[in-house]
């Protein structure tokens, strides 16, 4: 699980737990550097600062990401007024990931079932209601840069997600996936020729590593 230590910036801190025995700490300097991943994302702004004026921002759901061996690894928490999640909030520690200190793909997919003997591929394909190319995906969030310990903190605002489509009630949900590689968003140059289809459709972000379920805050 992940505990509430300390309140800094005006919101709960977060500090994921490994094991039942031993909580990691945290870097102090992170929030002041956090979050300068992929400005490019149409739809998406990279914050440090409050939303509007006034705007009552609360928690309306949140992804506790567990990896293989189920143990939780980060949370993602969706904020924002009404049914509108326009504020994304992702916390993690986690010093196994394959590719520390470098960017991790982070996507919504379709399906809220982390089945863990699947390697999450129970959660299905993104995000994407609107069969838009990868890049414009709703389910195409900012990638994650983790320190060289594991550490990740990102915090953004966005236009393109609201509880209805993230809950998917009438179905089976929705879940945050944490993949083991970068995502370059299929955007690859015409002079390399044409991208693989699982560039068009992933972005090469490699094997999902954790896996969270989306539910609504109560």
């Amino acid at each position: 699980m992940i505990t509430d230590r300390s309140h800094r910036g005006g919101r709960h801190r977060h500090v994921p737990v490994a094991d039942q025995s031993q909580t990691r700490t945290r870097v102090g300097w992170r929030r002041a550097v956090a979050a300068t991943a992929c400005l490019g994302l149409a739809g998406v702004a990279v914050v440090a600062s409050s939303s509007s004026a006034g705007a009552k921002v609360v928690p309306l759901a949140r992804a506790d990401l567990h990896n293989v061996a189920g143990q939780q690894i980060g949370e993602v928490v969706f904020k924002g007024e009404g049914k509108y999640a326009y504020r994304v909030e992702v916390d993690i520690n986690e010093p196994t990931v394959p590719g520390l200190g470098n960017y991790h793909g982070l996507h919504i997919h379709t399906s809220g079932v982390c089945d863990p003997l699947s390697s999450f591929t129970s959660a299905g394909a993104h995000l994407n209601p609107d069969g838009v190319a990868h890049g414009a995906h709703k389910g195409d969030l900012p990638s994650l840069l983790l320190t060289a310990e594991g550490e990740g903190y990102v915090e953004f605002e966005t236009d393109r997600l609201d509880i209805d489509m993230l809950l998917d009630e009438a179905v089976d949900g929705s879940a945050v996936v944490l993949h083991t590689g970068s995502d370059n968003f299929a955007n690859i140059p015409t002079a390399y020729g044409t991208p693989l289809p699982s560039t068009l459709n992933t972005g090469d972000a490699g094997s999902r590593y954790a896996c969270g379920v989306i539910e609504k805050v109560k």
